[in-house]
């Protein structure tokens, strides 16, 4: 009697444990059916760089306009030293043709910064797209100052500056001080203006610029 009511203790623990083993066994990745083995497919490896196959991503991106894409590309031929092969350096003199020629020469200058930052966050070591976002910045900061707004065209010429000297960007920048520093002479401001005059003396802008702001700040003290 004590055998067997021993043995019934043990069977319903015998059972738990042999239930957890079978779901072990079913859920474990080394278990399952065979099937369900056989639906689990092996990782296709990754395609190997190679000049030839990133060449032709380059090209299908400048080609579809498809900048995002391109700007990654020509980032990673720079990175491989491969942007100086006459190849790749022809698809990328031929993407910023395009979009010069599309965007910028219509007058379409707004498109021009997007497409040309996109390029320039990617590679601001490449001079193309460096210099047609010059173009663009200067553009709009033009337009920005025939409006006005001289403190959005102030924005748009320290960006120039902010990436590189550039004339455009310095020329553009003493046309905001000249403009702002005969406001404040003509409200009767004049340590204003001559804070402002301070501020922009030094800058490499052209002979007649500097002349110009000689000569108001001479005129007034």
């Amino acid at each position: 009697m004590l055998f067997m009511r021993r043995l019934k203790f043990f069977i319903p623990i015998g059972i738990i444990i042999l239930a957890l083993g079978a779901g072990f066994f079913f859920l474990s990745p080394y278990g399952g059916s065979p099937a369900g083995r056989q639906n689990q497919q092996p990782q296709e490896p990754l395609q190997e760089l190679t000049k030839e196959n990133l060449l032709l991503s380059l090209k299908s991106a400048a080609e579809a306009e498809d900048y995002p894409a391109f700007a990654k590309h020509l980032k990673t031929a720079y990175e491989k030293g491969w942007n100086k092969d006459m190849d790749f350096e022809s698809i990328e003199s031929a993407a910023y043709v395009k979009a010069d020629q599309t965007y910028f020469i219509p007058g379409n200058y707004q498109k021009t910064l997007e497409i040309s930052t996109i390029v320039y966050n990617q590679v601001p070591q490449g001079w193309r797209f460096q210099y047609l976002r010059v173009l663009a910045l200067e553009k709009l900061g033009r337009q920005a100052l025939e409006a006005g707004d001289l403190a959005g065209a102030e924005k748009l010429a320290t960006a120039i500056l902010l990436m590189t000297f550039r004339p455009e960007g310095a020329n553009l920048l003493a046309d905001v001080y000249i403009q702002k520093i005969e406001e404040s002479l003509r409200a009767g401001n004049l340590q204003e203006a001559l804070n402002q005059y301070a501020f922009i003396k030094d800058f490499e802008i052209s002979a007649d610029r500097a002349a110009r702001l000689q000569e108001l700040i001479t005129d007034y003290r």
